[in-house]
């Protein structure tokens, strides 16, 4: 077997998660009022690709939940925001209501599998969660109360992803934890534990298995 040296890719998508985070907020909020179509600009020829290297990456590095997480994430910038280029002006679409209600049931469930490792990723999922199903609530009602509700909690999960990506360079650039990421299980495991802890079980991962 060839080990295969990497550097992590996951403070990029950090990072590039709280900046689309940050537009979207902004966006709902009221900062770019007239302005939605550069904000969908933003978010689809900005984040999209950042992410998905971030999403190529996770994978190469063997973190299948960062990778999902950040694959599911990196398209949906596109979906948003290609409607924010092309959408005309009147009713949000109940398209857009159906997919954020589905997403953020799927990222409820990513939620949930993160919390075992890293509980302030999976807390940031949860903001993701909330802010989606809210999102899908305000197209299918039209209360103005409830995009502004979204717009504050996309802000707390700017702010929370980009802890998360200046953390994981500090804890790259010096040795030991700078900012806590409070890690927990395997994940702590991985990095204060022996390497032999983290080769446990290589047998059984993808790649390695003979069937996926």
């Amino acid at each position: 077997m060839t080990m295969r040296p990497i550097g992590t890719a996951l403070p990029l998508g950090y990072f590039a998660f709280a900046l689309g985070m940050m537009m979207l907020a902004g966006d709902v909020i009221g900062w770019f009022d007239g302005e939605e179509k550069l904000v969908g600009i933003v978010i689809a020829a900005y984040v999209f690709p950042l992410q998905l290297v971030a999403t190529v990456m996770a994978y190469l590095g063997r973190d299948t939940v960062s990778g999902t997480t950040l694959g599911l994430f990196s398209t949906s910038w596109l979906a948003f925001g290609l409607l924010d280029v092309f959408r005309s002006p009147g009713p949000e679409p109940t398209v857009l209501g159906v997919f954020s209600l589905a997403f953020g049931v799927v990222i409820l469930g990513l939620a949930v599998v993160a919390s075992r490792n890293k509980p302030l990723f999976a807390a940031v999922l949860i903001l993701c969660t909330a802010r989606a199903v809210l999102d899908a609530i305000y197209v299918f009602t039209d209360v103005s109360a409830l995009a502004f509700a979204t717009g504050c909690i996309a802000l707390a999960a700017s702010v929370a992803a980009g802890y998360l990506g200046l953390s994981l360079l500090f804890e790259n650039a010096w040795p030991g934890a700078v900012l806590p990421v409070f890690r927990r299980g395997p994940a702590a495991a991985a990095l204060e534990g022996e390497i032999t802890t983290s080769r446990a079980g290589i047998r059984a991962e993808p790649g390695v298995r003979d069937q996926l």
